[in-house]
This record gives structure tokens, sequence and C-alpha cells, in this order.
């Protein structure tokens, strides 16, 4: 056997494990979707078959119509807003405070971006109930703004990675 031939051979062997690794991690995207398309009584009764036996299109109609007089549309424009003022403001506000960190000289310079290094050590659990009291002392509870407002005050880890590049 040649070493072109040794070559080929790894070549399809080497194609062949990584097909085979993609269809293992993408098979529950594609159960997924098969799933949608079929009658809610056979989607575990043959949970191997991606293929179902009828088209049923339904589930998207009443998916659409959502629930509680809520339909998908509104669930939509919330997390559009939400997530284009957030974008936005960690946008805006990361690069504002790293440009900040990286072009002008000021006291205590060093142990600021420290405390902004240190931030990204704690875990976002442990922020959660004080952020929770915080919101609640505020009047935010059950309004977008806990969702909305924190991104326009620069979030750590961004700062880093603007800062990095500036």
């Amino acid at each position: 056997m040649t070493f072109r031939q040794k070559r080929i051979i790894k070549a399809i062997i080497f194609h062949l494990i990584v097909a085979g690794l993609g269809f293992v991690m993408l098979y529950p995207i594609l159960w997924m979707l098969a799933s949608s398309l079929k009658l809610p009584s056979e989607i575990w009764v043959n949970q191997a078959s991606l293929i179902p036996s009828t088209l049923h299109f339904q589930n998207y109609i009443t998916g659409m119509r959502g629930f509680g007089g809520i339909s998908f549309s509104v669930f939509f424009r919330n997390s559009f807003i939400i997530v284009t003022t957030g974008t936005v403001g960690q946008v805006f506000s990361s690069a504002l405070v790293a440009y900040g960190f990286a072009r002008i000289r000021f006291k205590y310079k060093k142990p600021l971006f420290a405390c902004v290094i240190i931030t990204l050590m704690l875990p976002t659990q442990i922020l959660a109930i004080p952020q929770y009291i915080m919101f609640q002392s505020f009047g935010w509870i059950n309004t977008w703004l806990p969702l909305i407002v924190p991104a326009f005050f620069g979030f750590p880890f961004f700062i880093f990675m603007i800062y990095q590049f500036i």
C-alpha cells in the first residue's frame, strides 16, 4: 500500500467519524423538528423514528395562537424589544467604559480595572437574590426594567474584551 493510498484511507475514516459525530449532535434537533410535525399521540410511540406517519401542521397553528389569550406575536415582540435595547445598552456602555480604561489616564485606574476583572469570578447565582431584593425595592418587579436597565451599566466580560482590542 502506497503512502498516497494510506493517506486517502485515513481521510475517508476521518470524514466518516466526523460525519457520524455530526449526526449524533444534530439528531436532537432533527428529532425536535420531526416531532413538531407528528400527532401528539404519535410522538412518544416510536421515539427513534424521525419520519412522521402524517404531516400534522396544526401544531404550528396552535403554537402561533399562543395560550391564555396571548398570541405568539406578543412573545416575539417582547423578546425583540428586550433583546434590541439590551444589546444596544451593552455595546454602548461596555465600549464607553473600556475606552476609558484603555485610553484615559486617571487615579486608581489599575485597582478599578482589577475590580471589574474580579467581578467576572462572581457566579450569576450569587447575585440573583440581592438583585431581586434591589429590584423589588425599586418597584421593578413584573416590568421590563430589570431586563433592560442593567445592560446600560456595562458588563465586565465585554469591558475586558473590548479593552483588549482598543
